[in-house]
């Protein structure tokens, strides 16, 4: 079963049962400015969203969990999480939620002489027999491949995937790239987010990622995540192999991580080490 058929499905068992509705804007508490793109969710439950490029976001989740954990996220900021019910309470007083200000510490610059060699890694694929992708997905939908390095470290220069369709061509996308904990995505280790939209109806898309500086020196997970509501009708699907590498899902922002080595998506990468 393709990856979107479980999505559709499962968003319309949840939307029977969503009772609250919430809206707000996320803003850095220091500045005032609206954080976009930000993770909002009921932690390991299938109800979340992300925040629009201006900051604001919109929730349903059912009344009956109000006694769990809200979690927000961001990269460059403190994640907050807070009980449902104490946030639904700060909401009324006010629509602004704010994050503060996380310090990164700046990553070491090693410099070389060395002349670095280049290779693809990942699954290389154009079947459209198999295919992964989103099809009225939740904000906060991502799935993505377990990538295991045989040299360490490397850098990573561009990212590549086969387009089987798509009508989603305006729609942003977010590309994360993960550590790995039991087997599943952990902790973010980019410190910016990479926002892209998919040009491409059919075909290969590339996405340079050498400006991002990004060093790797361990196995990961690479998942790329809906951060913008596709319109009714649109959809996008990348090739897949069947028995291809684990992949790595989530059904919504703070949802509970998945994994299937049924189908394996077609993600590789140009890296050099």
């Amino acid at each position: 079963m393709k990856l979107n058929s479980i999505i559709i499905l499962c968003l319309f068992n949840f939307s029977l049962f969503a009772q609250n509705i919430v809206d707000g804007i996320t803003k850095d508490s220091e500045t005032k400015k609206p954080i976009p793109y930000v993770n909002i969710g009921i932690v390991k439950k299938n109800f979340g969203t992300v925040s629009d490029s201006v900051g604001k976001f919109n929730l349903n989740f059912p009344s009956t969990l109000e006694k769990d954990t809200i979690r927000l996220s961001s990269i460059g900021y403190q994640t907050k999480s807070i009980l449902v019910k104490d946030f639904l309470l700060s909401l009324k007083m006010n629509s602004i939620v704010e994050l503060l200000p996380d310090i990164t510490k700046l990553r070491e610059v090693v410099v070389t002489n060395k002349k670095l060699k280049e290779e693809i890694i990942g699954t290389r694929t154009k079947s459209k027999k198999f295919g992964n992708g989103f099809s009225n997905a939740a904000l906060g939908c991502e799935f993505g491949s377990k990538i295991k390095i045989k040299h360490s470290p490397i850098y990573i220069k561009k990212f590549h995937a086969n387009v089987n369709s798509n009508t989603s061509q305006r729609t942003k996308f977010r590309l994360n790239f993960y550590n790995i904990k039991d087997g599943l995505p952990n902790e973010k280790i980019v410190d910016e987010n990479i926002i892209f939209t998919i040009g491409v109806k059919q075909g290969k898309f590339i996405l340079d990622l050498e400006e991002y500086n990004i060093i790797v020196e361990e196995n990961f997970y690479c998942t790329i995540e809906l951060v913008e509501s596709q319109k009714r009708g649109e959809e996008i699907f990348f090739s897949a192999k069947f028995l291809g590498r684990t992949t790595g899902y989530r059904w919504t922002s703070q949802a509970e991580w998945q994994k299937t080595g049924k189908v394996g998506v077609g993600f590789h990468y140009t890296i050099k080490y």
